[in-house]
């Protein structure tokens, strides 16, 4: 009978690991979508242009009630979900779904993760603007979850729920897929404003950057691939895993409704990690 140090070395982390790093460096260098990042680029243009329209011509709060008026159409569970899509934890724990199939994709999420931490809390800390509940009357708007107070800019939750979805659309090169993933962000986007945690200005920008970090992250990726390697990759699965447990262990980002579906998300994600590298490679043989 093989001792437990045996039967990892024979499973994917043993011995699948390295050729599978190998050949993922090797498709991300060889094989780059120029026309994919200068389609992100455009679309954040967009994005951005739209932000700078919308406050020219409504100020920084304009068309917050626009939008916000019309949560009430769905239920308060619902929006909690939407936005909790673009927690942090729970895009680094859908990013496990990936780790063994594309390990070039979780060095790209590294990066931008890293890029869209600077920008988000770097503007945040030097502007503070207050959010809706702080500059609102009670009963003129439609809150759902806690309250917020500061560090209204940009919206982080934008952010995020972009870089995961501007990665997966540089990769998956699918159009229709592509079209599918920005429209999923753009949801947890747009909740941000009906749970009245940001202003539609906030998520644009938001929205803005997480296309453009990803952007700067394939072009870092690309000149330092050191990162696709067995303990850079380790390490980021690693956060990934925490991150997971971290939603197992109550993380709901103030949306308490959100929370039981993220466990299911977070458990899924686990047992595929689990599974997908501690699983006997089958062509192993005793």
């Amino acid at each position: 009978m093989l001792s437990l140090i045996e039967q990892i070395k024979r499973c994917f982390i043993g011995e699948g690991l390295q050729p599978q790093l190998d050949e993922s460096r090797y498709q991300f260098l060889s094989n780059p979508d120029d026309h994919g990042l200068k389609q992100l680029m455009i679309t954040a243009a967009v994005c951005l242009g739209l932000a700078f329209l919308l406050w020219v011509i409504a100020g920084y709060h304009g068309a917050f009630h626009l939008l916000n008026q019309f949560t009430p159409a769905l239920p308060d569970g619902l929006w909690q979900w939407l936005t909790f899509m673009g927690d942090t934890t729970l895009v680094l724990c859908l990013t496990l779904l990936f780790a063994r199939r594309n390990p070039a994709m979780l060095w790209v999420v590294f990066i931008a993760a890293v890029y869209g931490t600077l920008v988000v809390h770097g503007l945040k800390n030097l502007l503070d603007a207050v959010r809706p509940p702080v500059e609102l009357d009670s009963g003129t708007y439609h809150l759902v979850g806690k309250a917020l107070r500061n560090g209204s800019f940009p919206s982080g939750h934008s952010l995020t729920a972009f870089v995961f979805a501007s990665v997966l659309f540089y990769f998956v090169r699918n159009r229709y897929l592509r079209i599918g993933l920005l429209m999923m962000a753009a949801l947890a986007a747009i909740s941000r404003v009906m749970v009245a945690a940001h202003w539609p200005v906030d998520v644009l920008v938001g929205s803005a950057f997480g296309m453009l970090v990803v952007v700067a992250a394939v072009h870092t990726a690309r000149r330092y691939r050191w990162g696709i390697s067995r303990p850079m990759h380790l390490f980021t699965v690693f956060l990934m895993v925490v991150a997971a447990l971290m939603i197992l262990g109550g993380h709901d980002g103030g949306y308490p409704a959100a929370l039981l579906p993220a466990k299911l998300v977070a458990f899924s994600c686990l047992l595929v990690f689990v599974i997908e590298y501690f699983y006997p490679l089958k062509q192993s043989r005793n």
